[in-house]
């Protein structure tokens, strides 16, 4: 199960897209959820994902 806290949540992530050197797109899709809502998410607190370096970023 995935953390709920933001915060919490976009540690998680970065570190499976650091370790398992995978793409967020494939990272979200196997924990069933959408790449837009997600997005969406990230921007509503202050977050983006830095294509460049595969890295959930604060703006």
């Amino acid at each position: 199960m995935l953390p709920n806290d933001i915060n919490m949540l976009v540690s998680f992530l970065n570190t499976k897209l650091r370790d398992d050197d995978m793409s967020l797109e494939h990272l979200l899709e196997i924990n069933d959820i959408n790449l837009n809502e997600f997005m969406t998410r990230l921007d509503r607190n202050g977050y983006f994902f830095d294509e460049n370096n595969n890295q959930i970023k604060a703006k």
